[in-house]
């Protein structure tokens, strides 16, 4: 999937972005903090921020869902999953939270913040497959 690498350097781009990779049995959740450009060597990429990276191959991918999920009862997350072909997720990238202020703290919400997101799912929806996807618990 040419625009999975696209579609990760681009994430790259946002400081703001939570990075959670794994899905199932352990899981790692990282900050963008000191995020730089993807390196890509062959069919593998390496995400490096200032206090950790991870290596991810690019074949491996073989889905790519823009997500709106429920957790918590009332409350939504937004992000991209790169899923491989056992639907195992391998990767994911959390917008930041329009229903969060910027201490974390439950909050009214910010439209400019969703925006953000329909406007990047928009540009990617229909490509190579990538869907949008709502998920409850």
């Amino acid at each position: 999937m040419e625009v999975a690498l696209e579609l990760l350097r681009e994430l790259a781009q946002n400081d703001k972005v939570l990075w959670v990779v794994g899905g199932s049995g352990v899981v790692s959740e990282n900050n963008s903090k000191g995020i730089k450009e993807p390196e890509v060597s062959g069919n593998y990429v390496t995400m490096t921020a200032d206090n950790w990276h991870f290596h991810l191959g690019l074949d491996s991918i073989t889905g790519i869902q823009f997500v709106e999920a429920e957790s918590h009862r009332d409350f939504l997350s937004y992000y991209v999953r790169f899923s491989d072909a056992q639907e195992e997720t391998l990767v994911r990238g959390y917008f930041p939270n329009p229903y969060l202020d910027e201490d974390l703290n439950r909050t009214e919400l910010q439209p400019n913040k969703l925006k953000a997101f329909h406007d990047f799912r928009d540009r990617y929806l229909g490509r190579e497959g990538i869907v949008y996807v709502r998920r409850s618990p």
